[in-house]
């Protein structure tokens, strides 16, 4: 089967539509066009496999394949190829009954430049991205490594994984858990059940909010930085170094406070219910604030 003129059309910056050998009756994608180092991008659909990859070319290159009959299509930079685009909008529609298993993209993009994208059911990743980065998904997954300056992801029941130092972090699931193995000036990830794991680096202002997913912190509060932890019945694990300098204030309302980092028991709640516990490691230079209704917490050090 030779590909329709309107699927060709397609091809609106330097690139190509052509039918993959596949069994399954794809089509190849092959778009390429020259952006600004800073461009804004967007890209939204069906799609089950999104890879990004952060280069080093003022250049987009969108490769992958899809299913046949389905549309990549968009303004991709505008209709003149003589100047580099400052913007881009691209969206994969699907053909009825199409399976959205079949659409699989990679799109490499300047490493500064700027992106929003927004899949149903889908694997994200994104790699050596510098610029800021608003990923929304319902399902999958969502992987980022690297340092983006902005990180926004939204999911509802996919998992999100970040390695890396973004420099400003928000990440909000509602079944999905969050891991994030790195550092952050300001962070905040919160979650409806999915559970949350923060560690591995450096924080600043970092804040972890949860209903009934349990909360993890093992990374390092700088001098004067804060830590915020927030749940409703999620069990709350807060580890840190036993030389750090905290003033650290933890209160259950009807749940226990397991206190392994300096072995000082805690107190019964102030109405008679729960337990409390406040005291300075070290300088107390920094603040560690923790607050659960109904769940379980410990302290310890590493």
């Amino acid at each position: 089967m030779r590909p329709s003129r309107s699927v060709l059309l397609l091809a609106a910056f330097v690139g190509v539509v052509v039918p993959s050998a596949s069994v399954d009756a794809q089509l190849r994608v092959d778009h390429r066009r020259a952006v600004t180092p800073t461009a804004s991008l967007r890209i939204m659909g069906g799609f089950a496999e999104l890879h990004i990859i952060g280069w080093d070319r003022d250049s987009v290159a969108v490769t992958g394949t899809i299913p046949e009959g389905a549309r990549l299509a968009g303004n991709f930079g505008g209709t003149t190829h003589e100047t580099a685009a400052a913007g881009m909008k691209i969206f994969l529609d699907l053909p009825d009954g199409a399976e959205t298993s079949q659409a699989r993209i990679e799109m490499r993009i300047p490493a500064r430049a700027r992106l929003w994208v927004k899949g149903g059911s889908s694997v994200v990743t994104v790699n050596g991205v510098a610029g800021s980065l608003d990923i929304n998904v319902i399902g999958g997954s969502v992987q980022v490594i690297g340092a983006p300056h902005e990180l926004t992801i939204e999911a509802m029941d996919a998992s999100v994984h970040v390695d890396g130092s973004p420099e400003w972090v928000r990440a909000k699931t509602a079944t999905g858990d969050i891991v994030f193995t790195g550092g952050s000036s300001d962070i905040s990830l919160s979650s409806v059940s999915g559970a949350i794991i923060l560690g591995g680096g450096k924080v600043e202002r970092a804040k972890l909010e949860s209903v009934t997913g349990p909360v993890t912190f093992t990374g390092d509060v700088v001098a004067q930085g804060s830590l915020d932890v927030n749940t409703h019945s999620g069990a709350i694990e807060i580890a840190v170094p036993r030389s750090s300098g905290a003033e650290i204030d933890v209160a259950t309302m009807t749940g226990k406070i397991d206190n392994a980092l300096t072995g000082r028991p805690a107190l019964p709640g102030r109405e008679g219910r729960g337990q409390e516990i406040g005291f300075r490691v070290g300088s107390g230079e920094s603040r560690i604030y923790v607050r659960t209704f109904k769940g379980n917490v410990k302290l310890r050090g590493k």
